[in-house]
């Protein structure tokens, strides 16, 4: 039998423990609980992150476009040959940019321009003759335009380059103008490689013999004797050089 003085010691042992207990298990909760709504606002912090990223549009990085300027994306020229007194038929399409979030850089045709200024380049002199605001008409093609052009005596002979004059382009829009293209265009300046505006003014200058001889198969032939009659010199010294001296 214990003493009521150990009864009571035990008591309060058993007090302390239980007490200590529920403390430790108090403890264990609160940080558990305090992990759980870490981790629930760690989880609710990406999921708000990704629903963002789902929902604000994605933008097109990188450097837009120019807007407010008119290009020259084809430039054609026919015929090909011409002369003096004669028509030229002159097709170009223009576009313009503008720039939306969702898709980037959008090309719009160019519609309802009235006039282009035309340049005529030599090649071989830069030698040139600029045809100032001639009128232009749609072909039908959305941003495609024609004109027509009569050859002058002003104008350089020889292969010719024919331009869209920079800065010549212009058409009204809503918010303002805009203008193009930045250069003098040709189609060596146009990223459409099916279009070709280098022309011949006047007859090409007659070849020269050598120049005719180089063009057909007369120089094969010649060719051939050249190297026939080497052979033959060359065989005639051997035989020179091996008889025996007398």
């Amino acid at each position: 039998m214990h003493s009521r003085s150990e009864r009571q010691e035990i008591c309060a042992l058993n007090f302390y423990v239980e007490n200590t207990l529920s403390t430790k298990e108090m403890t264990k909760h609160m940080e558990f609980h305090m992990s759980s709504t870490v981790s629930i606002r760690s989880l609710a912090i990406v999921f708000v992150i990704v629903l963002l990223a789902a929902v604000v549009p994605v933008r097109v990085v990188g450097q837009a476009p120019p807007t407010g300027t008119l290009w020259v994306t084809y430039v054609n020229s026919t015929p090909t040959t011409t002369s003096t007194g004669e028509t030229l038929e002159i097709v170009f399409r223009v576009v313009y940019f503008t720039c939306d979030p969702y898709l980037g850089s959008i090309p719009n045709p160019a519609d309802l321009i009235k006039t282009a200024t035309f340049l005529l380049i030599s090649v071989e002199t830069q030698q040139s003759h600029e045809y100032p605001d001639t009128p232009v008409f749609p072909t039908g093609t959305p941003g495609e335009y024609r004109a027509d052009i009569q050859i002058v005596p002003e104008d350089p002979a020889g292969r010719v380059w024919v331009y869209v004059k920079g800065m010549s382009l212009n058409l009204s829009v809503e918010g303002g103008a805009l203008v193009g293209p930045p250069i003098n265009t040709a189609s060596e300046q146009t990223y459409d490689t099916s279009d070709l505006s280098l022309i011949q003014i006047g007859q090409p200058p007659s070849p020269s013999p050598f120049e005719k001889l180089l063009q057909g198969n007369e120089l094969l032939l010649v060719a051939l004797a050249a190297i026939i009659l080497l052979l033959l010199a060359i065989s005639l010294l051997a035989r020179r050089g091996g008889k025996p001296s007398k």
